[in-house]
């Protein structure tokens, strides 16, 4: 074999083994990422799939605010005997808040109820309608055998319709009596200012001794729900509906890790021509009373 023969054939061998290495090197590369990819796979059949909606928006700015805010006065003006409630305080449905002076009418209804515990004209009328009948009994036997004149029947006969009448006329009073202690308890219901709703009082403008006509004595503010103001860019008009879902993050110490959930209620159907902005309303359950309100927040919507 000759020289160049030679040398050809060394770098012939030298190009295989630098070939072979080349392949044997990349395959201990790539042996590792065949392997996580298979474990990345694996894992991904293993795992449970994520009920999730589909984002539509992300990061609105919104706002948390009660439900309800009512302002509690008094349905007729006088003069405040005694309040119930303070600021803060947590108050049910029905809860009496303050009383007006009512000396007058506590004693309309107390005589109202008087009046309508006593059926004793009823009873009288009642016996003299007994008596009148049994009177008239008597005389149509004593008419058979013309013992009296038919005059005589005819008088007792009217006497005994009329007592009658007098019972009916007796038990409408009754009822008449039962009505009237209704009104009167009415009317002494009306000096009462009562709560409507649940929540907490977030004012009160008047104290016991103060006069009170149309001014407003308490402002009460519902929390269960919250509604979260949302406002939303024209730009996404038609992308949120009612029924969708909204994580609601609120910008509060304590809640920076908790995302809450809240749902549409409400698109307003006129949006804002200066802004070129629409607002939605979101409801937010909080039956435990520990998510704060008057705070900002951010939401994203999510298809349902």
């Amino acid at each position: 074999m000759s020289y160049n023969e030679k040398a050809n054939q060394s770098e012939q061998e030298f190009n295989t083994s630098s070939t072979l290495t080349v392949v044997a090197t990349h395959s201990r590369k790539l042996l590792p990422v065949g392997l996580c990819a298979g474990a990345v796979l694996i894992t991904a059949i293993m795992a449970p799939p994520i009920k999730a909606g589909r984002e539509i928006l992300s990061d609105l700015d919104c706002v948390v605010e009660p439900s309800a805010m009512v302002q509690l006065g008094s349905a007729v003006p006088g003069l405040i005997a005694s309040t119930a409630y303070d600021r803060s305080d947590f108050v049910s449905p029905g809860s009496v808040m303050a009383t007006l002076e009512s000396r007058v009418e506590q004693a309309s209804l107390a005589i109202a109820e008087e009046i309508a515990a006593h059926g004793t004209s009823v009873d009288l009328r009642q016996t003299t309608a007994a008596f009148g009948e049994r009177t008239r009994e008597r005389n149509a036997a004593l008419l058979k055998t013309s013992s009296i004149s038919k005059q005589n029947m005819d008088q007792v006969e009217t006497e005994t319709r009329i007592a009658r009448l007098q019972v009916r006329q007796e038990k409408e009073n009754q009822r008449l009596a039962e009505l009237r202690v209704i009104r009167e308890r009415a009317a002494l219901e009306r000096r009462m200012i009562i709560s409507p709703i649940e929540g907490t009082v977030v004012e009160r403008f008047k104290s016991a001794g103060e006069y009170v006509d149309s001014d407003a004595v308490f402002e009460i503010a519902q929390l269960n729900p919250l509604h979260v103001e949302v406002i939303v860019p024209l730009d996404y008009l038609g992308q949120i509906e009612s029924g969708m879902r909204g994580a609601v993050t609120i910008l509060a110490p304590g809640f920076d890790d908790k995302t809450l959930n809240a749902q549409v209620r409400r698109i307003d159907a006129v949006s804002d021509a200066a802004s070129a902005t629409y607002g939605v309303r979101l409801v937010l359950d909080n039956p435990e009373l520990k998510i704060p309100s008057g705070v900002r927040c951010q939401v994203d919507f999510f298809s349902s």
